[in-house]
């Protein structure tokens, strides 16, 4: 596996997905299963980091709102009525 992919399954880890590779403590592991991302990240100092930031980034953005449901419901109408305003047929069927 490449940092990318240790990086994307650290990723999808931290967002509750299952990756069949755990973030737990070094013990057991062949570098691709349980424990695999944790001894990855304790031996490749850039991945550390990443994952470092990663959870600082998802602490901080924890309790961050989205915007409410209507916006988003009525979203879809504002940009097909900003289109139609200026005349761009073009933009809607692309």
């Amino acid at each position: 596996m490449t940092c990318a992919d240790y990086r994307s399954a650290m990723s999808a880890q931290l967002d509750g997905e299952r990756t069949g590779a755990a973030l737990t403590p070094v013990g057991a592991g062949d570098g691709h299963g349980e424990g695999g991302l944790a001894a990855h990240a304790e031996q490749c100092a850039d991945c550390r980091d990443w994952l470092a930031a990663a959870r600082r980034l998802r602490a901080l953005t924890a309790g961050a709102q989205g915007p409410s449901a209507e916006w988003s419901a009525g979203l879809l109408d504002r940009l097909l009525e900003r289109l139609d305003a200026d005349g761009d047929d073009e933009a809607r069927t692309a």
